[in-house]
Formats: C-alpha cells, sequence, structure tokens
C-alpha cells in the first residue's frame, strides 16, 4: 500500500474526530440553559430567546 494512502486515511480519521468533537459540543451548547429551562417561574420567561 503506498504510503500516500495511509496519510489520507490518518487525515481523514483525524478530521472525523475533529467533526465529531465540534458536533458535540455545539449539540450540548444548544441544550445548555442558564435559567434551567423553568420558563414558567421565570421573570424572564418571556424574553428568554426559546421558541
Amino acid at each position: 500500500m503506498p504510503s500516500w494512502v495511509i496519510t489520507v486515511v490518518a487525515v481523514a480519521a483525524v478530521a472525523a474526530l475533529i467533526a465529531l468533537a465540534v458536533w458535540g459540543l455545539l449539540r450540548d451548547r444548544k441544550k445548555a440553559s442558564s435559567c434551567g429551562g423553568k420558563c414558567a417561574s421565570c421573570p424572564y420567561g418571556g424574553s428568554c430567546g426559546k421558541k
């Protein structure tokens, strides 16, 4: 197997791991809430930006 094939596979694997890490961070950030998600009891419930 040529060495450039191994290099391409290794770079693709590293890129996939980085993409998964970024995707996980973005997903977790969307789930996070500074008020706990109880908008009914929050004084800012109408203006927190949730739809």
